[in-house]
Protein backbone atom coordinates (compact mmCIF):
# COMPACT_ATOMS: atom_id res chain seq x y z
CA UNK A 1 0.00 0.00 0.00
CA UNK A 2 1.51 3.34 -0.98
CA UNK A 3 1.40 6.37 1.28
CA UNK A 4 -1.42 7.95 -0.71
CA UNK A 5 -3.82 5.00 -0.49
CA UNK A 6 -6.62 4.73 2.04
CA UNK A 7 -7.55 1.86 4.35
CA UNK A 8 -11.17 2.02 3.29
CA UNK A 9 -11.09 -0.25 0.20
CA UNK A 10 -9.27 -2.93 2.18
CA UNK A 11 -11.72 -3.25 5.04
CA UNK A 12 -14.58 -5.01 3.26
CA UNK A 13 -13.13 -5.40 -0.18
CA UNK A 14 -15.21 -2.64 -1.70
CA UNK A 15 -14.59 0.98 -2.61
CA UNK A 16 -17.54 2.46 -0.65
CA UNK A 17 -16.81 0.98 2.78
CA UNK A 18 -17.64 2.98 5.86
CA UNK A 19 -14.76 4.54 7.76
CA UNK A 20 -12.88 1.84 9.75
CA UNK A 21 -12.68 2.35 13.50
CA UNK A 22 -9.56 1.33 15.37
CA UNK A 23 -9.55 1.36 19.16
CA UNK A 24 -6.08 2.19 20.46
CA UNK A 25 -4.89 1.58 23.99
CA UNK A 26 -4.23 4.89 25.76
CA UNK A 27 -0.67 3.87 26.72
CA UNK A 28 0.06 2.86 23.13
CA UNK A 29 -1.33 6.16 21.83
CA UNK A 30 1.13 8.03 24.06
CA UNK A 31 4.06 5.83 23.02
CA UNK A 32 3.39 5.76 19.27
CA UNK A 33 1.81 9.05 18.12
CA UNK A 34 3.25 8.68 14.60
CA UNK A 35 1.36 5.42 14.10
CA UNK A 36 -1.87 7.05 15.25
CA UNK A 37 -1.29 9.97 12.90
CA UNK A 38 -0.58 7.60 9.99
CA UNK A 39 -3.73 5.58 10.62
CA UNK A 40 -5.80 8.78 10.66
CA UNK A 41 -4.20 9.94 7.42
CA UNK A 42 -5.14 6.60 5.83
CA UNK A 43 -8.78 7.14 6.74
CA UNK A 44 -9.26 5.34 10.06
CA UNK A 45 -11.37 6.73 12.88
CA UNK A 46 -9.26 6.39 16.03
CA UNK A 47 -10.76 5.93 19.48
CA UNK A 48 -8.41 6.08 22.46
CA UNK A 49 -9.38 3.82 25.37
CA UNK A 50 -7.68 1.90 28.14
CA UNK A 51 -7.58 -1.68 26.89
CA UNK A 52 -7.09 -4.70 29.14
CA UNK A 53 -5.56 -6.71 26.31
CA UNK A 54 -3.89 -5.64 23.09
CA UNK A 55 -2.75 -2.32 21.72
CA UNK A 56 -5.03 -1.98 18.69
CA UNK A 57 -8.52 -3.48 18.32
CA UNK A 58 -10.02 -3.48 14.84
CA UNK A 59 -13.08 -5.67 15.52
CA UNK A 60 -14.69 -7.87 18.16
CA UNK A 61 -12.54 -10.70 16.83
CA UNK A 62 -9.23 -9.06 15.95
CA UNK A 63 -6.59 -7.26 18.03
CA UNK A 64 -2.92 -6.42 17.65
CA UNK A 65 -0.16 -6.37 20.24
CA UNK A 66 2.69 -4.13 19.05
CA UNK A 67 6.16 -4.66 20.43
CA UNK A 68 9.51 -3.18 19.61
CA UNK A 69 12.32 -5.71 19.28
CA UNK A 70 13.61 -4.58 22.69
CA UNK A 71 10.20 -4.99 24.33
CA UNK A 72 9.72 -8.38 22.68
CA UNK A 73 13.04 -9.63 24.08
CA UNK A 74 12.32 -8.12 27.51
CA UNK A 75 8.91 -9.78 27.81
CA UNK A 76 10.39 -13.04 26.52
CA UNK A 77 13.25 -13.06 29.05
CA UNK A 78 10.99 -12.05 31.93
CA UNK A 79 8.69 -14.97 31.14
CA UNK A 80 5.41 -13.17 30.51
CA UNK A 81 5.35 -12.87 26.71
CA UNK A 82 3.45 -16.12 26.14
CA UNK A 83 1.04 -15.44 29.01
CA UNK A 84 0.30 -11.98 27.62
CA UNK A 85 -0.35 -13.36 24.14
CA UNK A 86 -2.41 -16.29 25.46
CA UNK A 87 -4.70 -13.80 27.23
CA UNK A 88 -4.96 -11.81 23.99
CA UNK A 89 -5.99 -14.97 22.15
CA UNK A 90 -8.62 -15.75 24.80
CA UNK A 91 -10.16 -12.31 24.28
CA UNK A 92 -9.87 -12.14 20.49
CA UNK A 93 -10.13 -15.18 18.17
CA UNK A 94 -7.81 -13.50 15.65
CA UNK A 95 -4.86 -12.05 17.58
CA UNK A 96 -1.77 -10.60 15.92
CA UNK A 97 1.62 -9.59 17.21
CA UNK A 98 3.46 -6.87 15.35
CA UNK A 99 7.19 -6.77 16.07
CA UNK A 100 8.78 -3.50 15.05
CA UNK A 101 12.47 -2.92 14.60
CA UNK A 102 15.76 -4.39 13.51
CA UNK A 103 16.37 -7.81 15.06
CA UNK A 104 20.20 -7.74 15.05
CA UNK A 105 20.00 -4.91 17.61
CA UNK A 106 19.47 -7.57 20.28
CA UNK A 107 23.23 -8.21 20.19
CA UNK A 108 23.77 -4.70 21.55
CA UNK A 109 21.32 -4.72 24.47
CA UNK A 110 20.83 -8.35 25.47
CA UNK A 111 22.81 -11.50 26.15
CA UNK A 112 19.94 -13.70 25.00
CA UNK A 113 20.78 -16.21 22.32
CA UNK A 114 19.23 -14.98 19.04
CA UNK A 115 18.05 -18.52 18.30
CA UNK A 116 15.86 -18.26 21.42
CA UNK A 117 14.22 -15.16 19.98
CA UNK A 118 13.64 -16.85 16.63
CA UNK A 119 12.33 -19.95 18.42
CA UNK A 120 9.80 -17.82 20.27
CA UNK A 121 8.67 -16.21 17.02
CA UNK A 122 8.26 -19.60 15.35
CA UNK A 123 6.34 -20.91 18.37
CA UNK A 124 3.97 -17.94 18.15
CA UNK A 125 3.41 -18.55 14.45
CA UNK A 126 1.82 -21.94 15.13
Amino acid sequence: MSGSESLLPYIKGEKNSEQPTIIVDSREASAAPKIIKGLKELGALIKIETLDKGDYVISDECAFERKTVQDFVYTLTHRYLFEQLFLLKEAYPKPFILIEGYFPIIYKFSKINPSSVWGAIFALAK
